[in-house]
């Protein structure tokens, strides 16, 4: 695969730097997802498989349906005394998936410019975390696409299960290739990492197949909720506190927007969550002009323009009157 010219020099130095670690201290943002997991995953087996100390740190609970990816004996590491001291004592930390601080929770207090480098394929809006090499490049259809980059440039093979966790990355940020970051690189690049031995088919069901019961019982709760919106093409779900709290950590299920975003005359999708404290997690994707990383950053949060999310304080009957007026803002202005 051709390496756009842009990104060659930093992803030989970022290589360089990563080779000549004795140990790497890895995070991804808050709710980690396929990508910044993936991404993660694939690092620590590449640099593992080297004899280098690899750490992964998890600054929210790690999500269960990417274990599959780990290198046997990592486990991620919680922002406790422990997670911050592997963090504070790496010869090089490196963050994956995130170039705002606010991304990397309680960890963010811990990272020493020097010694880091950010890897990521999202826009910065917000203030960039300090870093001595950065390769961010929103043009890139997931942060594991950067990071194959980087791989490519150390010289060593990229092994199967490393091409593995970077194929769960670009498989989960594209949308398995449906969305308008499935470039022809992206494809060329699924194609390398299946010749490296990725097995599509082995993965459907960890990826895919894998829901528990509480998790079809979020999909139920949100589609009895569902609300539409036909002149603006808002399709939205908003779910109270008690449903939170029945199915506590299970609520990140993604195919409850799928099947939001996939109702006929949908713009924007919506799912808005009430958590404990007074706080609402909204997560926004699109399906046409609408930015909504644009809508996500007016409370405090961020993304992708087709997929981001924010907390916003309030109860949930709060939340959705300024998340649907913001929407509708930002759909007036996306019209020509």
């Amino acid at each position: 695969m051709d390496l756009p010219a842009h990104r060659l020099d930093l992803a030989k130095r970022i290589a360089e730097r990563l080779k000549g670690s004795t140990s790497i201290a890895v995070s991804t943002h808050v709710n980690g997802d396929g990508d910044g997991w993936g991404s993660a995953s694939a690092l620590a087996h590449h640099f593992g498989s080297r004899g280098t100390e690899v750490r992964l740190l998890a600054a929210t609970p790690f999500p269960e349906r990417y274990r599959f990816m780990l290198p046997e004996g990592v486990e991620p590491l919680d922002p406790d005394a422990v997670g911050v001291e592997a963090l504070r004592s790496a010869s090089t930390q490196v963050v994956l998936d995130a170039s705002e601080p606010s991304r990397l929770g309680e960890f963010r207090l811990h990272f020493e410019r020097q010694r880091t480098i950010v890897i990521d394929h999202h826009a910065v809006a917000a203030g960039e975390i300090e870093a001595d090499l950065s390769l961010i490049d929103p043009a890139a259809a997931a942060t594991a696409e950067l990071l194959y980059d980087v791989l490519l440039q150390t010289g060593d093979p990229v092994g199967p299960l490393a091409a593995q966790a970077l194929y769960v990355g670009l498989v989960t940020d594209t949308g398995s290739f449906r969305y308008s970051n499935s470039t022809p690189r992206a494809h060329r690049m699924a194609a390398a990492l299946i010749e490296a031995g990725v097995n599509t088919e082995a993965l459907y069901q960890p990826l895919f197949a894998n829901l528990r019961p509480a998790e079809l019982s979020t999909l139920q709760a949100a589609l009895e909720r569902m609300q539409h919106d036909e002149e603006y093409g808002i399709t939205w779900a908003a779910l109270e506190l008690d449903v939170s709290r029945e199915l506590g950590a299970l609520m990140e299920y993604e195919g409850v927007l799928e099947h939001l975003r996939n109702l006929a005359g949908t713009e924007v999708a919506i799912l808005l969550r009430e958590l404990e404290g007074g706080e609402v997690k909204v997560s926004l994707r699109s399906t046409g002009a609408a930015d909504v990383a644009t809508v996500a950053r007016l409370f405090g949060g961020g993304g992708h323009t087709k997929a981001a999310g924010a907390v916003v304080s309030g109860n949930v009957g709060e939340a959705t009157a300024l998340v649907l007026a913001a929407c509708r803002s930002a759909l007036e202005q996306s019209t020509p």
